[in-house]
């Protein structure tokens, strides 16, 4: 295990990215050409509709900075911050608003567990978006209007005529557009959006 101070002077030195929590170090990997395309196509969607506000938006090469047990960081596929950023250490973001995880078949249990935690401990974070690969299909978990999270209640976007709205800055992102120049498979009902309980 690595001290946050040990992690951030030696990430400095790797030619691989690497994220951080709780003491331990995992390796990012490699995006396919799929993962890298939606993650640009969701960047300049957002690059887009948040110009001329105070909310700008990073991509996979910005650190952000959580409270879980210690400190952790992460570097999200996608993070949107609104204001000043607040900087923690190794420059990391401390005050995020929303992020998307582009889904693959290695990331789906960190994505959805650990990071997710992690995620959760950033009082500023009002939205988590897990994206897949292979359909359609957007995943948005939202603070509660009590501050909390409810990992067992969100709200699923699917097919290519969905619209994701991201309710932190207000603007949405048509599915076209996140999936577009992207081969995915037809899923059912499509332009469903249904919310899990």
């Amino acid at each position: 295990t690595f001290t946050p101070a040990e992690y951030l002077t030696w990430e400095e030195t790797q030619t691989e990215r690497h994220e951080y929590l709780a003491g331990e170090i995992r390796a990012m990997s490699g995006g396919s050409m799929e993962h890298n395309t939606i993650v640009s196509n969701i960047a300049g969607e957002v690059r887009s509709r948040l110009k001329g506000t105070h909310c700008r938006s990073f991509t996979s090469t910005q650190k952000v900075q959580a409270q879980s047990t210690g400190f952790s960081f992460f570097y999200p596929d996608v993070v949107i911050v609104c204001g000043a950023p607040q900087m923690g250490l190794g420059d990391a973001i401390r005050n995020p608003v929303a992020v998307f995880e582009v889904q693959s078949p290695s990331t789906s249990h960190y994505d959805r567990n650990a990071k997710f935690t992690g995620y959760q401990t950033i009082q500023s974070l009002q939205e988590y978006f897990i994206v897949h690969q292979k359909q359609a299909r957007v995943e948005a978990y939202r603070r509660t209007p009590e501050g909390e999270w409810d990992t067992t209640s969100y709200t699923v976007y699917i097919g290519l005529g969905a619209t994701v709205p991201l309710e932190s800055v207000g603007i949405a992102l048509p599915c076209r557009e996140i999936y577009d120049l992207v081969e995915i498979t037809p899923t059912p009902n499509e332009d469903e959006e249904t919310s899990p309980s």
